[in-house]
């Protein structure tokens, strides 16, 4: 299917995808009108060299019924009108290459039909050399505009190309450092953090270690006042039973000597004396 300017007119491309990159659609639209002005030129350039070549294939038709007729009936087909064909080579942008066709040399000599038969070949060349020229030259312009656009397309890609990557890359460098940046920071981070979890549980043991031994010093305090404690009352009681034995062996001794009045007040002094003994004695150890 041939390509046609309202083709490149109305191309619509499809966005890309979410989180994909396309090529600048401003530059895609110029480039667009471009190719669809370029195209419409060589369009009408064709039909330009088409026609030409459509006259000269009529200017070549009608020398060769001339050239026919000229061979059956010279009489009736003058030679005077025949170089009227001729004009569009003088005309032609390069008429220096125009030569003399090698037809001339193969013409039959003699009479009228002769130089008939000789200028209708002459023309036949010369309308060939041009459709031929005409063609070459359409071709190769039609060729090098082509290349023309083709190069100025594939340059046109190429920077896109070329800018994509450098996009492409300058992101992935973005991201990179962006990466890295966050490493260190989340590093950075996790370190201050160890160091104030280890700063707490280092003063927690010290902490820790000062109560434990300030509540050992205590402990040692209060079980040595409970064995002074112990003591003085193993003492105490040893002490008061030693006092009481002696008591009850003095009130036996007494009872059994004095009458029971006396007696009875003299238990009750000896029960004030001791007493008083045992109050005192308790003071001291206190």
């Amino acid at each position: 299917m041939p390509l046609t300017p309202a083709d490149v007119h109305n191309v619509a491309f499809s966005k890309p995808p979410i989180g994909k990159r396309g090529y600048n659609e401003d530059e895609v639209d110029a480039f667009l009108d471009l190719v669809e002005q370029e195209l419409s030129r060589l369009i009408e350039d064709n039909a330009d060299l088409r026609q030409r070549v459509g006259e000269l294939d009529q200017e070549l038709a009608d020398a060769k019924s001339s050239a026919r007729s000229g061979g059956s009936s010279p009489v009736q087909q003058p030679p005077a009108p025949a170089p009227e064909p001729v004009r569009p080579v003088v005309e032609a942008p390069k008429p220096a290459p125009v030569v003399a066709p090698a037809p001339v040399a193969a013409a039959p000599s003699g009479g009228g039909s002769g130089d008939s038969n000789l200028q209708a070949a002459k023309i036949l060349g010369l309308a060939q050399e041009m459709a031929d020229r005409l063609t070459n030259d359409a071709k190769s312009e039609s060729e090098q505009l082509l290349g023309s656009a083709r190069t100025n397309s594939e340059r046109m890609v190429g920077d896109a190309r070329s800018r994509a990557d450098a996009m492409v890359s300058e992101a992935r460098q973005k991201a990179e450092a962006l990466l890295a940046d966050a490493q260190t920071r989340s590093e950075t981070q996790l370190r201050q953090a160890k160091e104030k979890a280890d700063a707490l549980e280092n003063d927690a043991e010290r902490k820790h270690t000062e109560i434990m031994a300030t509540i050992n010093q205590q402990r040692s305090v209060l079980e040595e006042r409970i064995e002074r404690l112990k003591t003085f009352e193993r003492e105490y009681r040893v002490r008061l039973k030693s006092y009481l034995e002696s008591q009850l062996q003095e009130l036996d001794q007494r009872s059994s000597a004095l009458p029971v009045d006396n007696g009875q007040d003299n238990f009750g002094k000896d029960n004030g004396s001791s007493n008083a003994y045992g109050q005192s004695y308790a003071k001291g150890n206190n």
